[in-house]
C-alpha cells in the first residue's frame, strides 16, 4: 500500500477514466467559468453609470472589467484544454477576491464563485488533466 493510498483511502479508477472529451458537464463547468467573468465586467458598467459604489475613482471599474475579461479568456482556453486557462481564471478570481476586500468591499459573490469552481467546476476537469495541453 502507497502513502498517498494510507492517508487518501483508494481511489476509484473509474473517475480518471475519461469517456468522453467535451462531456456535458465540462461543457457546463466552462459555461459557468464564463459567467463567472461577466460579474465584474457588469460591476463595472454599473459602476460607469454611477450605480454601484458611485463614490468609487475610474480606475476601479477598468480594473474590475480587465479581470472579467481575463476570467472569461481563461474559461475560453479551458473549454480548448489549455492548463494555462485553468491557472488564469483561478488567479484572477482570486485577484478579484483580494481586491474587493482590500478596498473594503465584504460582498460575497467572488467568494462564492472561488467556492464553486472549486466544488462544481473542477470536478469534471481534473479527469480530463492529461489532455490538456
Amino acid at each position: 500500500m502507497s502513502s498517498d493510498e494510507e492517508i487518501f483511502g483508494k481511489r476509484p479508477k473509474e473517475y480518471f477514466q475519461v469517456k468522453e472529451k467535451k462531456s456535458v458537464t465540462f461543457i457546463f463547468s466552462c459555461l459557468y467559468m464564463g459567467f463567472m467573468g461577466f460579474i465584474p465586467i457588469f460591476l463595472g458598467i454599473l459602476g460607469f453609470m454611477k450605480i454601484y459604489f458611485p463614490g468609487a475613482s475610474t480606475w476601479f471599474f477598468v480594473s474590475n472589467i480587465v479581470l472579467g475579461i481575463l476570467m472569461i479568456i481563461g474559461a475560453i482556453a479551458t473549454f480548448n484544454f489549455f492548463k494555462m486557462g485553468i491557472y488564469l481564471f483561478g488567479l484572477t478570481l482570486i485577484l478579484d477576491i483580494l481586491f474587493h476586500l482590500s478596498l473594503g468591499f465584504e460582498e460575497l459573490d467572488a467568494i462564492n464563485g472561488l467556492y464553486l469552481f472549486i466544488g462544481f467546476a473542477l470536478v469534471p476537469i481534473i479527469p480530463r488533466w492529461k489532455l490538456f495541453k
